[in-house]
């Protein structure tokens, strides 16, 4: 599998192209603002609906500083209020901004005799309708952090978006299983390994290698049952806690489309033919540790852009140079040669033509730039740069038929 990405001629990009790096953006930080924002409905069993109410109300009781026996009193609420709740929903999604109506609603079937007064109710329909409005959404929110690259290194809207106008380069990779490896020096990705016994252990890790995912273009994003978010932040018991009940409560929520928030765009950017990779983190992460390590092996080559000077390109292959020596001594046996394309405006069509150029030498470049053109090269390295070379230009031309 390749696939590309293009940077512009800045010295944040020299930097990263140096260090074999790439960046996993936030939500906040992508060029669409819709992206990352999953169609959030609720649809769930009795017991769920029964923790929102009870969730909700201890919510007020928080916020309203109510002494304890009028705090009993409106908690006690949560169970008629749950079935009241479950009985208005149905079997139907209820669209999370639908949410503040069918509570008051289901609130008013169950007022507590306590509250005797309309400016009781009416202050606790308020406080209520603050808690729905203001603080469920807030819980909602998890981050996501991607990595983008295209499938298509031929397309001048890309060249021109995303890469100076041309003047800039795009990173060329390949990877044999579908997957980009990438290393940090402190444990910042989640997920699961092997042990030798057979059971698998959860922790967070250094390294690992992240499934790329091609990016689905629609014109609606994709529905998502809040419930799984909500589960978490409920209020369990201890004896619940301990027979793992936040683990088995999601079972009780219909599974939709939540492996899909963060590989949706709007079919408008179609163009693009993305495909990311998702950083599993858990909680908010700095920016500056987002930013992790390529495998070498998964980095195969450049290509300069067709405006790209002659000078960013020697700062380019410099940059090359300097990557490769600095994982030589852990990688000299087992990486291919690193290849350098040129892309090209064509006079009959608007895709770019890509021709090979040559490859990274390792000599020192103190007196000469560390590239071997093609002319120079012996039989078996032509051969490879030219086999990555119509790799490329097939990548360009189905990408630009579909």
């Amino acid at each position: 599998m390749r696939f590309y990405k293009y940077y512009k001629p800045g010295n944040v990009e020299f930097s990263v192209l140096r260090r074999g790096e790439v960046f996993f953006a936030s939500h906040a930080e992508l060029n669409d603002d819709q992206e990352c924002r999953p169609r959030f409905v609720l649809r769930g069993s009795l017991e769920l609906w029964t923790r929102l109410a009870h969730h909700v109300l201890l919510e007020v009781c928080v916020s309203s500083n109510l002494d304890n026996p009028c705090a009993s009193d409106l908690l006690c609420l949560h169970e008629p209020l749950g079935r009241v709740l479950k009985k208005m929903a149905g079997r139907r999604d209820v669209a999370i901004e639908d949410l503040n109506a069918l509570f008051i609603a289901a609130l008013r079937e169950v007022f507590p005799d306590t509250l005797t007064s309309d400016a009781e109710r009416a202050l606790l329909i308020s406080q209520s309708q603050d808690v729905i409005n203001r603080r469920i959404p807030a819980l909602l929110h998890e981050p996501i952090y991607i990595a983008s690259f295209t499938r298509n290194p031929c397309n001048p809207t890309m060249w021109g978006h995303y890469a100076g106008a041309g003047k800039g380069f795009a990173v060329v990779y390949e990877s044999g299983d579908g997957r980009l490896g990438v290393e940090s020096p402190i444990p910042v990705i989640w997920g699961t390994r092997p042990k030798p016994d057979g059971v698998n252990e959860v922790g967070i890790y250094k390294a690992d290698r992240l499934e790329l995912t091609s990016v689905s273009y629609r014109t609606q994003p994709p529905k998502a049952d809040a419930f799984h978010r909500l589960i978490p932040k409920f209020t369990y018991g201890e004896m619940e806690d301990h027979y793992d009940v936040p683990l088995l409560l999601p079972a009780d929520a219909q599974e939709k489309q939540e492996r899909l928030v963060g590989l949706v765009k709007y079919s408008d950017w179609r163009y693009e033919k993305e495909v990311r990779a998702l950083l599993p983190a858990h909680g908010q992460l700095p920016s500056d540790a987002r930013v992790l390590r390529v495998s070498p092996e998964d980095i195969a080559g450049l290509i300069f852009g067709p405006s790209m000077s002659r000078r960013d390109k020697y700062r380019a292959i410099a940059c090359c140079h300097l990557l490769r020596e600095a994982t030589a001594d852990s990688h000299a046996h087992c990486l291919p040669p690193f290849m350098f394309f040129q892309a090209e405006y064509s006079v009959d069509h608007y895709p770019l033509n890509v021709r090979p150029v040559g490859v990274l030498d390792r000599m020192p470049f103190d007196r000469h730039t560390p590239l071997v053109k093609e002319a120079d090269l012996d039989d078996s390295t032509v051969e490879q740069l030219h086999r990555l070379h119509h790799a490329i230009m097939e990548d360009g031309s189905q990408a630009g038929k579909a």
